[in-house]
């Protein structure tokens, strides 16, 4: 291969290295950004999901207690332990992924609490109407009334201060893992400029090498080669003598030599 055309090869395939190396470091790192965004954005609803589960299930209970201890329908019996049921559930499934222990630890005590006092009025409660509504009568009727301004009684100065804490820590669990991904999204961020960084600086780096590259094209090629047009043309039309004024390597030192032989030559056939 002659000189000037491995240096032509070479400058082209330098360039094309260099976007090749920084086009597959971008894909690496937008790969990487790609599935944290992804594990990002599966927490956060799954997350969501958890807590929304919870705060139905809680307003279950909740509802199942009030038509129990203030209507003393005790068909919702069912409800109130499958609402607990599932309570515990979320709070499981929550602490196998990971999240926060000691958030779901103080959720699981109060959920235990709810569940004891809610055993400790209702399940007395149950049977007493039950025996009741064996033989109905008009004490009965004065006796379930009674009942239930105790249920309520009951309900608004024990059963409502567990709820109202239990609906607290649910917003505090919420709160604590969407806190938890904030140092996640700022090293995305991060990521984000890293996978940029290696495009924007093989931009700068190819840009001067393409000025680079035209330099010594020009100073190298261009520039002798017309040089070598002038004087060859300068010689042909004013007969004055083939000369070059430039720095010539490789093909171009051969051309102007053969050029200067054909010149010598032609000037000895016309003697």
């Amino acid at each position: 291969m002659k000189g000037i055309n491995k240096r032509v090869a070479i400058g082209f395939m330098s360039i094309v290295a260099l976007l090749f190396v920084s086009g597959m470091i971008s894909l690496f790192e937008l790969s990487n950004l790609s599935n944290d965004t992804e594990n990002i954005l599966s927490t956060g609803k799954r997350n969501m999901e958890l807590a929304k589960d919870m705060l139905n299930s809680a307003h279950d209970h909740s509802r199942a207690i009030i038509n129990m201890a203030i209507f003393n329908d005790h068909a919702y019996d069912s409800l109130c332990r499958s609402s607990l049921n599932a309570l515990e559930e979320r709070i499981a499934s929550a602490r196998s992924e990971s999240f926060n222990a000691e958030c779901l630890d103080s959720l699981a005590i109060t959920v235990k609490e709810l569940r004891t006092l809610s055993d400790a009025y209702l399940v007395p409660a149950a049977a007493e109407s039950n025996a009741k509504s064996a033989e109905p009568s008009i004490a009965d009727d004065f006796a379930l009334a009674e009942g239930s301004v105790t249920g309520k009684i009951w309900y608004e100065t024990k059963y409502q201060t567990v709820y109202t804490r239990l609906l607290g820590q649910i917003k505090h669990f919420m709160q604590l893992t969407h806190s938890s991904l904030a140092p996640r999204a700022a090293q995305l961020n991060r990521n984000a400029y890293r996978s940029v960084t290696p495009v924007f600086i093989s931009l700068l780096v190819m840009i001067a090498i393409v000025l680079m590259f035209f330099y010594f094209v020009n100073v190298y090629c261009v520039r002798p080669i017309v040089r070598i047009n002038t004087a060859l043309s300068n010689y042909l039309t004013f007969k004055l003598p083939f000369r070059v004024k430039a720095e010539l390597l490789d093909e171009l030192k051969e051309l102007h030599d053969n050029i200067d032989t054909l010149v010598n030559i032609s000037k000895q056939t016309k003697q």
